[in-house]
């Protein structure tokens, strides 16, 4: 089946008009492959802001080149109180204190002996628990079932007092200081609920005025007052002699804050004593 001459002619048409179509295409391809390409336009970086010196990793705010940046937790290689490479610490800055002008920070790193805590603010606190256990407990054990000890350094960080639990058979609250004493103080006293065992007795300082000697008391009529400020009503009064007492001697009167007396049966009476008072 032949076709018609119109269709035969339609046909050529079309097909006359794509060729054409496909080569102007290409000539303008040609023409614009000839055209030298511009240069780029890259967009400007911003200036880094840059991060504190040493830090390996720091997370913050700012450094967009307007805005300075601000570290609030980073990661160093070494530590404040052990500058050595190594010893690594997380630094966390706080910058929203109570004061705005003093910026706190806290360091959990390592020193000299082993992992410490380090803040230049005066006061760390632990809040614990809840009202469903009435407030918190820090609780220190050693690894293995050693126990633990709880220690408080002196300035010069050569004496401490020691709250030690390491022996199961001996809780001990101890002082290291070779010469002063440990003192338990408290605003309204201190109440002990048991009894009280010293291993070595107490020592009562001679310049307190709680203890004395009296060598060459001025003896009159058989009395002899000696003056103390800490004499209470209540206290107890004990005299030892030193010498041999011409008499029977007791204490007799008492003046509070004052002075205590000590009498004896004879006018002569020159016995020299220690005294001791208990309150």
């Amino acid at each position: 089946m032949s076709r018609s001459p119109a269709t035969v002619r339609w046909s050529t048409i079309i097909t006359l008009s794509a060729a054409l179509l496909a080569l102007a295409l290409a000539a303008a391809a040609l023409m614009i492959a000839s055209r030298p390409a511009p240069d780029p336009v890259w967009a400007v970086p911003p200036s880094p802001s840059p991060v504190p010196n040493g830090a390996m990793w720091s997370l913050g705010t700012g450094g967009d080149g307007e805005n300075p940046y601000v570290e609030w937790v980073a990661v160093y290689p070494t530590s404040t109180r052990w500058d050595i490479l190594g010893a690594p610490s997380l630094r966390f800055t706080d910058h929203a204190p109570d004061t705005p002008d003093r910026v706190r920070s806290f360091e959990i790193g390592f020193y000299k002996y082993g992992p410490t805590w380090y803040t230049r603010n005066p006061i760390v606190e632990f809040w614990l628990g809840g009202p469903e256990h009435r407030g918190g407990s820090l609780s220190i054990v050693g690894n293995d079932h050693s126990g633990g000890q709880l220690e408080v350094r002196n300035p010069s960080d050569t004496e401490q007092i020691a709250l030690d639990y390491r022996d199961p058979r001996h809780p001990t609250l101890r002082s290291t200081h070779p010469t002063n004493p440990l003192i338990i103080a408290g605003q309204n006293g201190i109440v002990s609920e048991t009894k009280h065992t010293f291993a070595e007795g107490i020592a009562i300082p001679p310049a307190s005025d709680y203890t004395g000697k009296m060598l060459n008391g001025a003896w009159q009529g058989g009395a002899l007052t000696v003056q103390t400020s800490t004499i209470r009503r209540s206290s107890l009064v004990i005299v030892t002699p030193l010498s041999e007492p011409r008499g029977r001697w007791w204490v007799g009167a008492i003046e509070p804050g004052e002075s205590f007396t000590v009498r004896s049966t004879a006018p002569d009476e020159d016995m020299t004593f220690n005294w001791l008072l208990i309150n």
